[in-house]
């Protein structure tokens, strides 16, 4: 096809062509869907990932930003269109409302291969969303995906595993896409999303305190908590945890900070 030669990477867009079948039946194993599921696809680029996921019978619904993407795609999948398998919408994923299109809280999977640059706001967007996914497969850089899946370590690491287990899945060297990019990549799954973690504790008060715990890593923790923790809750968990004094933030486990952010001493 004519078109897809001169449809070629935009780097002001962040775009890596994924060319590895391999990986897109990795993605599509770990997604765990089937006719019945659906499926909402960000950044399908190209189509590798979209074919993988249609083969599968899933309903899927693909959000791209190219407008040059737009016509290539509406092309290539032409009969998924008209049988109404796949739905194709030109826009931002980070402006989508899952709700708007009757994708309703752990009733959807999404699967994407996003630019990285907004691999976070990406996240955070769909796992605060009062319309979650059930799951999340997604592609990241891989020392980012290896920080998510340790048992401490970031405040995205924390954040995600507020919502859901992430899994690493495998990881895709930078060969793999065109252009070659300058990180390799790893595929994340991001299962059993909900809010349960939350119950007895307000969502808004555990960002709060996350927040705050990482926001200057010369201090201890515990100074870093002083303005957002009354100073005698701070003491008596510190106590009972015997936890150093000299502990930071990336030292606390997922649980560990539920015992801060609760509202009264645990």
């Amino acid at each position: 096809m004519e078109f897809q030669n001169n449809f070629t990477a935009k780097k002001s867009l962040g775009q890596n062509f994924l060319h590895a079948p391999q990986v897109v039946s990795a993605m599509v194993h770990a997604s765990r869907i089937s006719t019945d599921s659906i499926v909402l696809e960000a950044g399908p680029g190209k189509g590798i990932l979209t074919k993988g996921l249609l083969e599968t019978g899933a309903k899927v619904i693909a959000v791209e930003k190219d407008d040059r993407a737009i016509p290539f795609l509406a092309e290539k999948f032409k009969v998924e269109i008209e049988n109404g398998k796949l739905k194709i919408i030109h826009g931002d994923i980070l402006e989508f409302n899952p709700a708007e299109y009757g994708l309703e809280n752990g009733k959807y999977v999404i699967a994407a291969n996003i630019p990285y640059y907004i691999s976070g706001e990406f996240l955070r967007k769909f796992l605060e969303s009062e319309s979650q996914p059930a799951r999340m497969v997604v592609m990241l850089q891989k020392e980012l995906a290896k920080r998510v899946v340790d048992e401490k370590g970031s405040i995205l690491s924390m954040a995600i595993k507020a919502y859901g287990e992430p899994k690493y899945v495998t990881s895709v060297p930078r060969k793999f896409f065109r252009p070659i990019p300058n990180v390799d990549s790893a595929v994340l799954l991001i299962d059993n999303i909900s809010k349960k973690f939350f119950e007895n504790m307000d969502e808004n008060s555990f960002f709060e305190v996350l927040k705050a715990g990482f926001a200057h890593k010369r201090k201890v923790l515990i100074k870093n908590l002083e303005d957002v923790v009354d100073p005698t809750k701070l003491k008596v968990i510190w106590e009972r945890e015997k936890w150093l004094t000299t502990i930071r933030a990336e030292e606390l486990k997922l649980e560990d900070w539920k015992k801060i952010s609760t509202k009264d001493i645990p």
